[in-house]
C-alpha cells in the first residue's frame, strides 16, 4: 500500500500541510486579522462577512463550519478572534476545536482594549504557535488516511467527457487505497439522482440520498423562477444545455465506487469510500463545506477557467479542454484536452493526475496555493434576512 509523509495530530489524523490559522468569529474582528497576516504573510488568515445573525440555523451552521475547519487535519494551531458580542458563542468554537487536542487560543477585542492591544496579544500567540509548529511530528502514513474533495466550477460540455470522467478515475484509485472521496453540489445531483441512487451501497444510502435532492429542489423552488438558478450564463456559453446535461457530468467526479454513506453539510465522514455531502453548487461554498469536513485536498474541474483556490486546502486545478488550459495557465495544474482530442485516453490522464495528486499529497504547491488564492463563504442555511 502506498504511503504519504506528513505531520501527525493529538486526534490520529495527519495533514498535508501545516498551517496556522488566524480565524475571526465575526466581520468586525477582520481589521485585527488582515493586520496580522499582513505581518505573517505566511500563515492563514481568513478574514470574511459572517458571525452575527439572529438566525439561529445560520448561527448553527457557521459554528460547525468553524469548528471543522480548525480540525482539518491540515491545520497545526488555531487563533480565534472575536469581537466579543457576536451572536456565533466563541467559547463553543473555542471547545469543539480544543476537543481535537491541537493547540488553540482566543483574542477578545473589546476584553483587549481594541484594535492595537488585540493585535500586540495576537502578535504573540501567533509566535509561540510558530515555535510549535516546527516540533509538528512528521510521519509516513497511508493512503487510506486521506479525504480528496470534488468541485466542478465554469463547467463547459468538455466537463463530463474529459475532466469529470478522470477525477472519477482518480477518486477510484483513491478507494481503491482505502481513502475516501467526497461527491457534493448537490444542486448539480438534480435530473442524475436515479443513477447515484444505484451507485449507492444499499437502500438506506439510497433513500438518504434521494431525500437530500428532494429537499435541495424544495429549496429552489421558494427561489422562484430565474435563467440562472440551475445553470449559469457562463455554462451556457459553454455548450450545457440544461441542468440535466450538467449534473450527468458533474457525478461522474465521484468515479464508480459505491457511495457509503450521505453526509450533512461540513460532516467528517465516518466511513472509508465514496460519499456524498450535502453542499450547494457554489463553487466556494461547496469547497467550505468539504474542508470543514476534513478534506487534505479538493479536485476544482474547469471548462472555461478560474482562479479560485482554498485557505486551507490544495486545491488542484483540472481543465477539460486545451485551449482553456492554454489561456489560463497561470491557475490550472493540469490539462485533460488530450482525452477530447484523441491522445490519450481518461486511464492514462488519470493517471498523470494520480500522481501528481502525490506530489501535492507529498508538499508541492498547487497553483493555486502559489498565487495565494484563498476564497472562502459559507451558504447560509436560514432566513436570508433578519431585522431586529
Amino acid at each position: 500500500m502506498r504511503k504519504f509523509k506528513g505531520y501527525l495530530r493529538e486526534d490520529g489524523s495527519v495533514g498535508i500541510r501545516n498551517h496556522i490559522l488566524v480565524l475571526p468569529m465575526v466581520i468586525c474582528a477582520n481589521s485585527v486579522v488582515e493586520a496580522i497576516g499582513r505581518e505573517y504573510p505566511d500563515i492563514i488568515t481568513i478574514p470574511h462577512v459572517y458571525g452575527c445573525t439572529f438566525d439561529p440555523i445560520s448561527n448553527e451552521e457557521i459554528t460547525d463550519v468553524f469548528i471543522g475547519l480548525g480540525n482539518n487535519p491540515n491545520v497545526a494551531s488555531v487563533l480565534l478572534v472575536s469581537l466579543g458580542c457576536e451572536t456565533i458563542n466563541l467559547d463553543e468554537v473555542y471547545e469543539g476545536i480544543k476537543g481535537s487536542g491541537k493547540p488553540v487560543e482566543k483574542v477578545i477585542i473589546q476584553d483587549c482594549g481594541g484594535t492595537v492591544k488585540a493585535i500586540e496579544k495576537s502578535r504573540k500567540i501567533v509566535e509561540n504557535f510558530k515555535e510549535l509548529a516546527k516540533d509538528t511530528k512528521v510521519v509516513e502514513a497511508p493512503l487510506s488516511d486521506l479525504i480528496v474533495g470534488t468541485e466542478c466550477g465554469a463547467s463547459d460540455s468538455y466537463s463530463g467527457l474529459s475532466a469529470n470522467p478522470v477525477v472519477g478515475y482518480v477518486c477510484d484509485k483513491f478507494v481503491d487505497q482505502g481513502a475516501t472521496a467526497i461527491l457534493t453540489e448537490v444542486t448539480e445531483f438534480v435530473g442524475a439522482e436515479d443513477i447515484l441512487a444505484e451507485q449507492c451501497a444499499n437502500e438506506e444510502v439510497a433513500k438518504e440520498l434521494l431525500d437530500m435532492v428532494k429537499e435541495t429542489e424544495g429549496n429552489l423552488a421558494r427561489v422562484g423562477h430565474s435563467d440562472i438558478v440551475d445553470i449559469s450564463p457562463g455554462n451556457i456559453a459553454g455548450g450545457l444545455t440544461t441542468i440535466e446535461e450538467k449534473s450527468l457530468g458533474c457525478i461522474k467526479k465521484g468515479g464508480n465506487s459505491p457511495i457509503q454513506e450521505v453526509l450533512k453539510h461540513g460532516e467528517r465522514p465516518t466511513k472509508k469510500g465514496l460519499v456524498a455531502m450535502d453542499a450547494p453548487g457554489h463553487d466556494v461554498e461547496s469547497m467550505t463545506a468539504m474542508a470543514a469536513g476534513g478534506a487534505h485536498l479538493i479536485y476544482f474541474t474547469t471548462g472555461r477557467g478560474t482562479p479560485t483556490g482554498f485557505p486551507i486546502v490544495p486545491v488542484i486545478k483540472v481543465s477539460s479542454n486545451t485551449e482553456t488550459y492554454m489561456n489560463m495557465n497561470d491557475n490550472i495544474d493540469i490539462n485533460t484536452g488530450e482525452v477530447i482530442e484523441g491522445k490519450k485516453s481518461i486511464a492514462q490522464v488519470g493517471e498523470e493526475l494520480f500522481d501528481y495528486t502525490l506530489k501535492v499529497v507529498d508538499g508541492e504547491e498547487t497553483k493555486s496555493e502559489k498565487l495565494g488564492c484563498r476564497e472562502f463563504a459559507i451558504r447560509r442555511r436560514g432566513v436570508d434576512v433578519c431585522i431586529l
